[in-house]
């Protein structure tokens, strides 16, 4: 497991990054040994509360058919991740030592080329995607590019009994103002507002006196 804070420069080759990654989706995560070992830094991994956002996501000997459904299942990773989120994708496809994993790895990587994902770092068998911070990337591609921007009716906070779209949601205005979503490193975050708490009209003012009373609960 701590390949993944190697390849990405972290310092102190700590996945925690000094409290700017707190949160990890693991995907298949088999007998949940990635979380467990990440207890240890201070990191919560697993959680799969359906509002949830993620600093990264992880899928180890990864056999998750991703291309399906025009990528319907990434791109569901997508709206998981937050901006600057990593994808970390362990598997003999990004390998490519036959004609059918090489066949794989060429169609996902165009896939998620698509989705504005670019590769962090790269070694044998193991590829760390990154998703944009920003919607500049969104905007930039060519009309009619297979997956297109969800609709600006869609509701990208909706969770419960909402059926899954094989699109992209895009940025809105606060959530690429810096890296990862403008929020601060743990566990400062516990009393910091998040930008994104002005689209639902919630003020700095009223997240601090939540604040006072909320660490009482942890």
């Amino acid at each position: 497991m701590h390949y993944i804070p190697q390849m990405l420069n972290f310092s102190n080759n700590d996945l925690n990054n000094e409290g700017r990654l707190r949160t990890v989706f693991d995907v298949g995560c088999g007998v949940a040994n990635f979380g467990a070992y990440l207890i240890s830094s201070d990191i919560i991994a697993m959680s799969l509360a359906p509002n949830g956002l993620f600093e990264l996501a992880h899928c180890s000997r990864c056999r998750i058919d991703w291309l399906q459904k025009d990528g319907l299942l990434l791109l569901e990773l997508d709206s998981l991740l937050r901006p600057g989120g990593y994808f970390a994708y362990s598997s003999p496809k990004a390998y490519a030592q036959d004609e059918k994993d090489l066949r794989i790895w060429r169609e996902m990587s165009a896939l998620v080329e698509r989705m504005c994902w670019r590769i962090a770092a790269k070694r044998d068998q193991i590829v760390i995607w990154q998703k944009p911070l920003t919607n500049d990337c969104y905007l930039e591609r060519e009309s009619g590019t297979c997956s297109p921007l969800c609709q600006s009716d869609d509701d990208p906070d909706a969770t419960w009994c909402v059926l899954m779209e094989p699109c992209i949601a895009p940025y809105s205005d606060h959530d690429y103002q810096n890296s990862v979503s403008g929020l601060a490193p743990w566990p400062a975050r516990l009393t910091s507002p998040p930008p994104r708490l002005t689209d639902f009209g919630y003020s700095s003012g009223m997240f601090e006196k939540d604040a006072v009373i909320g660490p009482i609960f942890l």
